[in-house]
C-alpha cells in the first residue's frame, strides 16, 4: 500500500477530505471524511459503475434513495447502490460530518475533476455557477447521471 497524503475537495459546498484513496486499495474503494456546514444537496442523480455508502459521524443528513427520504443521524449508514437515483443533503443550518465510502473508487476521480481542491485558508461556500458546469461536464465521464430536477426544492420541508 502506498501514503498517500490526506487531500481536501470541495464538491456542492462540501468539504471532502480523502483519508483511503483508490491507489492504496488498487482501486477497491477509496474513503472520505465529509463536512457540510449546512444547506447543502447533491444532485439528485445514479452512478452506473460504483456505489456509496455513508455513515454519520455528526449531525444529520438527509438520504434520498429512489424518491423515499430517511434521515440519518450519528451512527447510522446507508448503502446508495449504482443504478438507483439518490441524493444527499443537509437542510439544516447545523453541521454535519460522515464517512463516505465509494466502491469501487470511481468517486474520487470524479471528485478531483467535478470539484476542486481546497485551498489553504478557503471558506467553502454554496457553490457558484462555475461549479455547477464543472460538476455536470465531469459528470458523464465517470457515468454519473445528474437527473434534470435539480436543484429540487427540499422534499424534507413540509415535513
Amino acid at each position: 500500500m502506498t501514503d498517500i497524503e490526506p487531500k481536501e475537495f470541495v464538491l456542492v459546498g462540501v468539504a471532502m477530505k480523502r483519508l483511503i484513496s483508490g491507489a492504496q486499495t488498487g482501486g477497491s474503494f477509496c474513503l472520505f471524511e465529509n463536512r457540510s456546514d449546512g444547506q447543502t444537496k447533491t444532485p439528485i442523480h445514479v452512478h452506473a459503475h460504483d456505489d456509496e455508502t455513508i455513515y454519520v459521524i455528526e449531525g444529520q443528513m438527509t438520504a434520498i434513495l429512489n424518491g423515499e427520504v430517511r434521515v440519518l443521524s450519528p451512527g447510522e449508514s446507508i448503502f446508495l447502490k449504482r443504478g438507483i437515483p439518490h441524493q444527499l443533503m443537509n437542510p439544516s443550518n447545523r453541521p454535519a460530518r460522515y464517512i463516505l465510502i465509494g466502491t469501487p473508487s470511481v468517486f474520487e476521480q470524479f471528485l478531483a475533476e467535478g470539484g476542486h481542491e481546497l485551498q489553504e485558508g478557503e471558506v467553502v461556500r454554496p457553490p457558484t455557477p462555475a461549479d455547477l458546469d464543472r460538476l455536470k461536464k465531469a459528470a458523464p465521464k465517470f457515468g454519473i447521471t445528474l437527473l434534470n430536477d435539480w436543484p429540487a426544492k427540499d422534499p424534507t420541508a413540509s415535513r
